[in-house]
């Protein structure tokens, strides 16, 4: 059920892009490259008709080669979206309006990832790590970048999270989850066999819940043991968990998930739920 709510907001953020961005397409003239643009929201004039068309080569050409290519992209994207909707249901995904409505809001909005400024962390980097024109601080923390990596999301370095100056958090990696309007913060702790390196993440923990934040949803904590490993696959598993909790924040408009839903719930058994 939280894969179709996921999926249906995707759509709905998908299609409010393309309808936010110039569309267009590629193709030869006079045997040389050109873009087409079609539709541009800040020119009203410019349509089907009255398209506007640059060498790729051109100053102009350069400057728009890349905003179509993005758009491409994007209706692509969509469109694989759709095609997996509709072998798999056979009715509409609803529409989910943007700005989104929320039932439960937290400080770590699409805003404050935008206004935050990476490596506020005032302690020193001993043994800075260089990668992608990142500065990172140990091999934990690459590791952690590289799996953010592989789900295509924006993220930033040691962002300051809190309220009180004298008591400030330094996730190690915060990353942006656009279609939910909200960002991750994550934290990752070796050597958690030692008691104060255990300590010191349990009281991390009790600063994020002070803020009202919650452990799993808006901030990943990835405990390492055994200094020699890193949990990858766990990793992965605790970001998709975190981006699927979040959307049970999101108020969505009735429609046939919630008739799906409650009818199946209404036919479980009497206590199939419970575990004793």
């Amino acid at each position: 059920m939280y894969e179709m709510k996921n999926m249906e907001l995707m759509i709905s953020f998908l299609r409010k892009r393309l309808a936010e961005m110039p569309h267009g397409s590629f193709g030869e003239k006079n045997g040389r490259m050109v873009v087409y643009i079609t539709y541009d929201p800040a020119d009203k004039s410019v349509d089907a008709r009255n398209k506007k068309c640059y060498s790729v080569d051109s100053p102009n050409g350069k400057i728009w080669s890349p905003v179509i290519s993005e758009y491409i992209a994007t209706k692509k994207k969509l469109d694989s979206y759709l095609n997996i909707w509709n072998g798999i249901y056979r009715f509409n995904p609803r529409n989910i309006d943007y700005p989104l409505e929320k039932s439960r809001s937290t400080l770590l909005t699409d805003r404050f990832f935008s206004d935050a400024k990476e490596y506020a962390n005032p302690t020193p980097i001993e043994h800075p790590i260089k990668y992608n024109g990142k500065i990172l601080r140990s091999k934990n923390e690459l590791l952690g970048v590289q799996t953010i990596e592989k789900f295509g999301l924006d993220f930033k370095i040691e962002i300051a999270v809190g309220n009180d100056p004298f008591n400030m958090l330094y996730p190690d990696i915060t990353f942006y989850v656009p279609y939910q309007q909200r960002c991750i913060s994550m934290e990752i702790n070796g050597a958690l066999n030692v008691a104060k390196y255990a300590n010191k993440s349990l009281n991390r923990q009790s600063t994020y819940i002070d803020l009202g934040l919650m452990i799993g949803k808006d901030v990943i904590f990835l405990d390492i043991a055994d200094p020699g490993q890193f949990y990858a696959e766990l990793l992965e598993t605790q970001i998709k968990t975190a981006i699927l909790s979040g959307l049970d924040d999101i108020v969505f408009p009735h429609g046939y998930v919630n008739d799906i839903f409650d009818h199946t719930m209404d036919s479980l058994p009497s206590g199939f739920w419970s575990i004793s």
